[in-house]
Order: C-alpha cells, then sequence, then structure tokens
C-alpha cells in the first residue's frame, strides 16, 4: 500500500513515521510486521482523538464522536489492509461489538453522560469518566480488528459475536491500565 494509496503524501508518512504518529503509510513490499506496525500505530492515534471526542460536555453527541472516531480508524486500517470499507457496515459492526459487549463496558460508556447530570462534581467526574472509557472502547476495537484483518478478514467476514469475549477483555486491561504507547 502507497502513501498516496492511503490518502497522505510521502513528505506525511515520512515526518509521521519520525515522530511516531500512526498517519505513516507503508509501500508494496513492506513485510506483514510493517503493516501490523502501522495498524497498531493506527489504533495508537485514534485512541488518542477518542480521549479527546470523550471530553466533550455533551451527552450523547461524545459517544457519536467516539463512533466517528472508531469508523475513520477502521477507514485507515481497511486500506493498510487492502479491505473494502463500507462506513455503514463499519458503523454497524462497531455498534454491535461494542454494544453488544458485556454490560461493564456499555455501563463504562453510559456512566460518563449520566455522572455529569450531578449537580456541582458532575461535569468534573464526567470529564474523568468519558474518555477513559472512550479510548479503552476505540483500543479494544483497533485491536479486535486488527487481529482479524491479519487473519484475512474482512468487514464482511467479521462476527461481532465471535469476538465480543475478546474485546470485553482487551478493554478492561486498557481501563485498568492506561495505554502506553511503548506497549501497545
Amino acid at each position: 500500500m502507497s502513501a498516496d494509496e492511503i490518502g497522505i503524501n510521502r513528505s506525511e508518512a515520512a515526518s509521521a513515521s519520525a515522530d511516531g504518529t500512526a498517519e505513516a503509510a507503508i509501500a508494496p513490499g513492506d513485510s506483514q510486521l510493517d503493516r501490523e506496525r502501522l495498524a497498531r500505530d493506527l489504533v495508537k492515534y485514534y485512541s488518542a482523538w477518542s480521549f479527546g471526542a470523550g471530553i466533550v460536555p455533551v451527552p450523547i453527541v461524545d459517544m457519536l464522536m467516539v463512533m466517528g472516531v472508531q469508523v475513520q480508524m477502521l477507514r485507515k486500517m481497511s486500506d493498510v489492509y487492502g479491505v473494502p470499507f463500507s462506513e455503514h457496515v463499519a458503523r454497524n459492526l462497531v455498534g454491535a461489538l461494542v454494544g453488544g459487549a458485556a454490560s461493564e463496558v456499555v455501563a463504562g460508556g453510559l456512566l460518563g453522560p449520566v455522572v455529569r447530570l450531578i449537580p456541582g462534581v458532575g461535569t468534573f467526574l464526567g470529564a474523568l469518566t468519558m474518555p477513559a472509557v472512550a479510548a479503552a472502547s476505540t483500543y479494544a476495537v483497533g485491536l479486535v480488528f486488527l487481529q482479524h484483518f491479519e487473519s484475512g478478514g474482512t468487514f464482511l467476514t467479521f462476527r461481532p459475536g465471535q469476538v465480543r469475549e475478546h474485546f470485553r477483555k482487551i478493554f478492561e486491561g486498557a481501563r485498568a491500565a492506561p495505554l502506553d504507547p511503548a506497549k501497545a
């Protein structure tokens, strides 16, 4: 996959590689490890963006923004893996994966907006809760799809019900410990 095919120019790809951001691209013939490294960089990059989207102080709007970030991450990952992308299908899969996960994932995502309704400290507590849940959720979605794409899967062969437990474990691990870019 060339930088042009992913939607960035070569100078952006070079600077992205140098500064560690995930918007870099790999060239044809690069190894599977390079492709996986780029995909992991995308997961970290978009998890950080989800953290920012989770700060938005408007309930529901923050969740919609996080889903938009997750769909954009999947769009970029599909470019890396050469998988045909459909925004509609990606949104449905993300919704099914996150919404159908264990109750603590869903409850964690709803806790931020509910906590924000508490007079006084609600805004502060909500501002701490939702960004962490958003980043952990995006990280888990990204790693689940990374593994799926690495195994040759596509959006049409993805089965959310079969990976929910794996998603939940990644999500819980990401929520328990802040994302360490060196270990991701």
